[in-house]
């Protein structure tokens, strides 16, 4: 996988993460305090600056009171980015 395809993955699932925010109407410092992370750190997420930590990808999930199953399917088209197990058979 290329640098640039893993940085595309790291923007496509910050714009996900932003809207889904303010999708809830949250704004930035009062969403990173619900998911317990630094308001910069959530920034630098939602612009795909930063690899995310799973345990950070739980607490946004959380705050956002979704599965990170539905947030990784929301942000890769329904989860298109991963081997559909049926297609090998």
């Amino acid at each position: 996988m290329q640098a640039n395809e893993l940085d595309n993955y790291k923007i496509e699932l910050g714009e996900c993460i932003h809207k889904m925010r303010k999708t809830q109407g949250h704004k930035v410092r009062p969403f990173a305090m619900l998911a317990d992370i630094e308001h910069h750190q959530l920034i630098n997420i939602e612009k795909g600056r930063v690899d995310l930590r799973v345990s950070t990808l739980i607490k946004i999930c959380n705050a956002l009171d979704i599965l990170p199953k539905q947030l990784l399917a929301a942000a890769f088209d329904n989860g298109s980015v991963f081997p559909d197990p049926e297609v090998d058979k």
